[in-house]
């Protein structure tokens, strides 16, 4: 049975993919807004207007909650890195795009915070692939300048630990980058964290670069 929402005296009934989507969404406000410990279920529940039961039924406790909300931004992500790279010639722009986004996802809307609080929990990842559509952009632009100038097939595997180190620092990034940057005796505010998420979108692209 699909839940039911208050509304103005009227009880309104919400198909199951509407009311999940509808309570990811607010859920991801207070993500946004307070980190992974403002994520309750009597919070978003009321936002949306249903009973904490209608939450639990969906997503059957807090914990399955939190890890629904990632899975949710991870969909999202993939789709939208998808629509940057349709088209893309490999300019530095659209990697620089993708850059931003991640920094978006992880930093501005809290979801490097909440990986690591289900992490830290005994959380383990099952999904994979997140990030092969952008590998894949990557290495065919590679395997066509190869070609273009005779030169040997550049590996996947060189192209894979790239793009994993771009994901990986732009997801350590807001929980311990300013530290890091201070640590080399850089300036560590915004403009500066910024700058070296660009750098980091810049050192991808050199790959391309590399081997024209």
């Amino acid at each position: 049975m699909s839940p039911t929402r208050v509304s103005r005296g009227r009880r309104v009934r919400r198909g199951r993919e509407e009311a999940r989507q509808a309570i990811l969404e607010a859920a991801e406000k207070h993500l946004c807004e307070g980190g992974p410990d403002a994520v309750r279920v009597q919070r978003v529940a009321a936002d949306v207007g249903f009973t904490d039961a209608a939450v639990h039924h969906h997503f059957g406790n807090r914990r399955g909650l939190l890890e629904a909300l990632l899975a949710f931004a991870a969909r999202r992500m993939r789709a939208e890195i998808e629509d940057i790279l349709a088209g893309w010639d490999g300019e530095p722009e659209g990697l620089r795009r993708v850059a931003e986004l991640l920094a978006d996802t992880y930093a501005d809307k809290g979801y490097a915070r909440l990986a690591l609080w289900l992490r830290l929990g005994g959380w383990e990842s099952r999904g994979s692939g997140l990030f092969t559509p952008l590998v894949d952009a990557i290495h065919r632009r590679r395997l066509r300048t190869a070609r273009e100038h005779g030169r040997p097939r550049p590996r996947r595997q060189d192209t894979q630990r790239q793009v994993a180190l771009l994901n990986v620092a732009l997801a350590a990034e807001p929980l311990l980058g300013a530290g890091f940057l201070r640590s080399v005796d850089l300036p560590a505010d915004p403009s500066d964290q910024a700058h070296f998420r660009h750098w980091l979108a810049q050192q991808l692209s050199a790959l391309l670069e590399a081997d024209a």
